[in-house]
């Protein structure tokens, strides 16, 4: 297996045009899994047609690596795909930071669940179907994108959200028992 030992320049251009794109077409199905979560940011249009645009931008990123596997090889158009998929995919988790979480203030992830939660829901739901639908609010996958800080703050709501809404059924079944 041939491995090539010098790196030129145009090779280290594609690899950076490599990573950008894979990491654009990552962004871009994330934000189509975001199209029915109801509190997590996204542009509707984006959301639309990510999946496609997304799908044909990451294939069109390994076609265009392809094309220069002669002057690679086998061993180097390896590294340079685990290269562009790992750290592409870790690059479009800033990407969404960039977009969507730089402007939201501590507290605030609080203040909008909490609110969307009993607006929408109030205290008719059990627990079961409660947790069901903070599941529906922000999904998990799209939780663990942000920042811990952020992570926490989410949890620590859904936590207290479930904690009142089993008060509440464990004080309704008092009632009826």
């Amino acid at each position: 297996m041939f491995v090539y030992t010098q790196l030129e320049p145009h090779l280290i251009f594609l690899i950076l045009l490599l990573i950008t794109t894979w990491s654009f077409g990552t962004w871009l199905t994330w934000q189509n899994r975001k199209l029915y979560c109801e509190l997590v940011p996204k542009y509707e249009r984006v959301s639309k047609y990510g999946l496609v645009i997304g799908t044909l931008t990451m294939i069109f990123t390994l076609w265009f690596l392809s094309l220069f596997y002669n002057e690679l090889r086998l061993g180097m158009s390896i590294i340079f795909a685990s290269l562009t998929v790992g750290i592409g995919n870790y690059l479009a988790r800033f990407l969404e930071w960039l977009i969507f979480i730089q402007d939201i203030d501590k507290g605030e992830w609080k203040r909008k669940i909490t609110h969307y939660y009993y607006t929408e829901y109030g205290r008719g739901l059990g627990p079961i179907g409660s947790e069901k639908i903070m599941l529906n609010m922000i999904p998990e996958w799209w939780v663990k994108l942000l920042p811990k800080t952020d992570q926490i703050e989410i949890y620590n709501t859904f936590d207290n959200i479930n904690e009142l809404v089993n008060n509440y059924s464990n004080q309704k079944e008092k009632r009826f028992n």
